[in-house]
């Protein structure tokens, strides 16, 4: 009797350098794939496929698919896990958010939310095409209670990242590779949540929308009451607990240093040669640490948080200047 070899093909590790950009490709080509099939859809039912793209286009609907499939794929590659893996070798737990029902709970709430608030708004079609912009809008919204979900859980594991022994450099913790790579990921995914907020805000107020104007309007309001202070709140901690996490690092390191200065210092009067010079390069050391950056800063950083939250503030600057008197 025959044994059948069977050979196990172990999945890729996750990356902690993965690119995300080699993947809007696949996210332009679902959207453009699935707004194909709506214009079918809307040839098949007799109405115009040009009349469909435009209202489909009002509604966002190609940029919002494009960019939620980009970030669903980021979310998938873990490279945020892989990169939190190399910067402490100890497993971060997240508590309560680390458990499947809440999990689920999360990303039902923001699901059912927004498909049932959107779709009450009133989508401008009929037949095949209306079901079809209805199954669209809670897969939309599927995606983002899934990002939503990602977006928590960034925040909790940068949080706790201070209760873990964490392997940044002692001198320069500002200046660790793994330290820049955590920042630079929760940098950029929020500023790509904002993209994706922009988008949805610009399908409520150019959609033609055949709700009630009333209800429209509320929701224009709603909406961005309750993104603004939550997108801030997940763009702003990260940043300080990172800081907070550098500062504490820095200052087991001066005292260290300040510790031995002091020992050497007590026997002054009977110091050798090369203990004056080991107590001068400990000086010396120690001016340094002092001087290197209390926080991780480059120019792509700087610009991916400052993005987010002046976009965030002027959102609501605007609804205020516009709203109906």
């Amino acid at each position: 009797m025959r044994r059948k070899l069977v050979k196990v093909v172990k999945s890729p590790k996750p990356s902690t350098e993965a690119n995300h950009v080699l993947w809007i490709p696949m996210g332009l080509a679902v959207s453009v794939v699935w707004t194909a099939v709506g214009c079918a859809i809307a040839l098949i039912q007799g109405d115009s496929a040009r009349a469909f793209l435009r209202e489909w286009t009002n509604y966002q609907g190609p940029f919002l698919l494009a960019l939620g499939t980009w970030m669903l794929l980021i979310i998938r590659s873990q490279t945020f896990e892989a990169r939190v893996k190399a910067l402490t070798d100890e497993e971060v737990t997240i508590g309560a958010l680390g458990k499947r029902p809440l999990k689920i709970a999360i990303v039902a709430l923001v699901t059912v939310l927004g498909s049932a608030t959107v779709s009450r708004m009133g989508f401008n079609g009929h037949g095949a095409v209306l079901l079809f912009m209805w199954f669209t809008n809670l897969c939309i919204d599927f995606a983002s209670g899934i990002v939503t979900l990602h977006a928590l859980t960034i925040v909790w594991v940068v949080h706790n990242l201070q209760y873990h022994k964490i392997k940044v450099s002692r001198y320069a913790p500002a200046r660790t590779h793994e330290l820049r790579n955590i920042v630079k990921y929760f940098s950029t995914f929020t500023l790509l949540m904002t993209v994706g907020y922009a988008f949805a805000l610009a399908g409520t107020l150019k959609g033609n929308w055949t709700g009630s104007k009333d209800y429209v309007e509320s929701i224009q309001w709603f909406w961005p009451i309750i993104y603004v202070p939550v997108c801030c709140a997940v763009l702003i901690y990260p940043h300080l607990a990172i800081h907070k996490l550098i500062q504490r690092q820095k200052e087991d390191t001066l005292r260290s240093c300040q510790e031995d200065i002091d020992k050497l210092l007590e026997k002054y009067g009977k110091l050798k040669d090369e203990e004056i010079g080991r107590t001068n390069e400990l000086a010396q050391l120690f001016d340094r640490i002092t001087a290197t950056p209390n926080y991780v800063v480059d120019f792509g950083i700087a610009v991916r948080t400052l993005l987010p939250l002046a976009f965030n503030l002027l959102t609501l600057f605007l609804k205020v200047s516009v709203a109906p008197r």
